[in-house]
């Protein structure tokens, strides 16, 4: 099955609103198997919309069309999609009476032209909006499959989660010869030597491999062809493979997040987690709280930026700062002793370093960090050099924090 997805909408052309949700749907369909050729973007013209859909319809065997669904008069992928197939506009009762509800809540009258969203091509599928006031739609003509969802991501990605991602699947599992996908997370190691690791991979088709450069990790896409025990069996050895070679460089596969990972690990593993922060100004800890169950695991942080807070909250000693300055590795390791003795976490974990883009010189650049940890075994700092501007410091910093946190359970589980 071939794909296209199509975003309607003048705002997007303009930069107004980054459309996030055909990235959204691209990985979605990518999990199913399901390849996506085509991302076309449309403004709110009629003559233009219409003949973006039929040229997706003419090379694609699916469209996703997000956006056009709401009750203006520019709104009008539904119609179109009725009028390409010789389709009747049909009310729904079930969608308009929701739409009445929707306005009844709010103590107000459903306006006449809010009526519109309950229209919909004589035989579509009904995709119910929980989140605002129009439904989406599957319609099915000539061995072509259109989903028409609405434009915001927050009605959208419910919307194709609940009720377009099951019809599709079902679909898919018909496929004998469906694609399938393994991606492998690794952080630590770039796209050159990632290549040079796998070379023998490159070129392959069972299983082909791409490498995708993410911010502050790397993934390895690989994808086979075949029915479904075939194709597990292949993904499986090539994974194998890999995971022998890059060790424990690979930190994940498909939806995991080292975040989730690193949570989940404290969690069985029964540890505690205090940290003491300076260039990255809170935010390990503010990645850690977005964790559900976070409290089970983070005990708390401290945000030491300045050097009194670093004597005064977490102890590092008045020699160490004169002698070292802020950004050494016996700094991190005082910070990170402190706030584990503070808090009596099982961990301590510290961070400091220079973001930039001033405050660096000859000795110490910018994008130099020191994280230190502080775990019953001992008190350790590592150095970093990180590039980039002060966001991508930050954030790379936040990463390599939480995979020395994640390497440190490894090695405690291999005793």
């Amino acid at each position: 099955m071939k794909a296209e997805i199509i975003a309607t909408g003048t705002e997007i052309l303009l930069g107004q609103t980054l459309n996030t949700s055909a990235h959204y749907l691209t990985g979605k369909l990518s999990e199913l198997g399901i390849e996506v050729d085509y991302h076309t973007t449309v403004g709110d013209s009629e003559e233009r919309l219409k003949k973006v859909i039929l040229q997706g319809i003419e090379r694609s065997d699916l469209l996703v069309i997000t956006g056009g669904t709401g009750p203006t008069e520019d709104d009008l992928s539904k119609e179109l999609i009725a009028q390409i197939f010789g389709l009747n506009m049909i009310l729904d009762p079930p969608s308009h009476e929701k739409i009445q509800e929707f306005f009844a809540i709010r103590g107000s009258q459903m306006p006449k032209t809010e009526e519109k969203q309950a229209y919909f091509p004589e035989g579509s599928q009904i995709l119910p909006n929980h989140l605002g006031t129009a439904p989406g739609a599957i319609v099915q003509k000539h061995n072509k499959t259109i989903i028409l969802l609405p434009g915001p991501p927050s009605e959208m990605e419910p919307m194709f989660k609940n009720y377009a991602w099951p019809f599709l699947e079902r679909i898919a599992q018909g496929d004998s010869a469906r694609m399938y996908v393994r991606v492998i997370k690794v952080v630590g190691l770039g796209e050159s030597e990632l290549e040079e690791i796998l070379r023998d991979f490159m070129g392959r088709h069972d299983p082909s491999m791409t490498l995708l450069c993410k911010h502050s990790e790397m993934h390895i896409r690989l994808v086979v062809r075949g029915n479904a025990d075939e194709a597990a069996a292949i993904l499986a050895q090539a994974e194998s493979v890999i995971r022998e070679r890059l060790g424990d460089k690979v930190f994940g596969t498909d939806e995991d997040t080292m975040l989730e990972l690193v949570s989940k690990g404290l969690k069985e593993h029964q540890l505690t987690l205090a940290t003491a922060e300076s260039c990255t100004g809170g935010l390990l800890g503010a990645q850690l709280t977005q964790q559900p169950g976070s409290s089970d695991f983070y005990l708390g942080g401290v945000i030491s930026y300045s050097n009194a807070l670093k004597e005064g909250l977490l102890g590092v000693s008045s020699q160490t700062l004169h002698h070292h300055g802020a950004v050494s590795a016996e700094t991190a390791r005082e910070m990170a002793a402190g706030i584990r003795e503070r808090t009596q976490a099982d961990l301590g974990i510290s961070i400091t370093g220079i973001a930039g883009p001033g405050g660096g010189s000859q000795e110490k650049p910018v994008g130099l960090v020191y994280i230190g940890l502080a775990a019953p075994e001992g008190i350790k700092a590592h150095k970093f050099q990180f590039h980039g501007g002060r966001d991508s410091i930050r954030q790379l910093t936040v990463q390599a924090a939480l995979d020395w946190i994640r390497r440190y359970m490894l090695k405690s589980e291999r005793g």
